[in-house]
């Protein structure tokens, strides 16, 4: 399971090695490398049954027919309906052919949240991997991160004080600072797994197909930004009315970092680190009801 993860995340790691349309084609798919090694050691391993190589071929398919500019008209929606039927079944768990391991189990960070567990969604990374693989520019110069970090530290501080304060407001958390033993592995999945894949879904593929659909009106898009948020919101509907509420808040406020930017970087950033204040100094998830 370990090898698994490992290769996974050697071939989150390098989508970046790789961005730049410039560099040599064995470092541009290095990360098709690691993945197809993440892919066997997961069926050895049973993280993955061979049930679940449809799903990815569907995926893997999908898009790089999307990121083909040259593919419009039906083929185009047809390639679009395909890939969010089955992102959308492998984001919420509902496809055969992956065992996700649970590497946190019921555990309380204070006396007054409630019980939290972790899993290691390989099923969702692997549709957001390929989203940022295929459909998706990514930074690839040191300056190039320089100028998206210049331009979204503001909003994403803005964003993270508002969605704070909104959910001490609603009785969501309270301040509570810690550092639990388990620190080191949530932030390493929450940051290569659940933002990364999240972003890549809602960002890097339902706001930018919106928008590139809409374009031709003129709050095109605004409403990319607004529907891709509100789905995010729904995502989260298994925590209640006000994670969604607040989770729809957050979208929109990653929706516009990423549109300011045009950079998925900025809004997986910003999204960690939301997720990290959460973590640190607030009830994590949410204070016991």
């Amino acid at each position: 399971m370990i090898t698994t993860f490992a290769l996974l995340a050697l071939a989150v790691l390098a989508l970046w090695w790789g961005g730049d349309a410039r560099a040599p084609a064995l470092r541009r798919e290095a990360w098709l490398i690691f993945l197809a090694a993440s892919l066997v050691a997961a069926l050895v391993s049973g993280v993955m049954r061979p049930v679940g190589l449809p799903w990815v071929a569907a995926i893997a398919v999908t898009t790089f027919a999307l990121g083909q500019r040259q593919l419009t008209g039906g083929r185009r929606y047809l390639a679009v309906v395909v890939f969010v039927a089955v992102a959308t079944g492998l984001a919420l768990h509902r496809l055969p052919g992956f065992n996700n391991p649970r590497v946190i189990d019921a555990v309380r960070f204070s006396a007054d949240a409630i019980p939290y567990s972790l899993y290691l969604n390989y099923d969702k990374a692997l549709a957001g991997l390929f989203v940022l693989g295929w459909c998706h520019s990514r930074l690839a110069t040191g300056r190039d991160w320089r100028s998206m970090l210049a331009t979204a530290a503001p909003w994403s501080a803005g964003l993270i004080g508002l969605i704070m304060l909104l959910s001490l407001a609603a009785g969501y958390v309270r301040l509570e600072p810690k550092f639990p033993a388990e620190t080191w592995l949530w932030l390493g999945v929450n940051l290569g797994l659940t933002c990364m894949a999240e972003e890549a879904l809602f960002r890097g593929f339902v706001q930018a197909q919106l928008q590139r659909a809409w374009q031709h009106f003129a709050a095109g898009r605004w409403l990319a930004l607004g529907v891709a948020a509100l789905l995010f919101g729904l995502a989260h509907a298994a925590g209640g009315a006000t994670y969604v509420a607040l989770a729809t808040v957050a979208g929109l406020g990653y929706g516009w970092v990423y549109q300011r930017t045009g950079r998925i970087e900025a809004s997986i950033l910003t999204h960690f680190t939301l997720n990290t204040a959460h973590f640190f100094l607030f009830t994590y998830p949410a204070l016991q009801r």
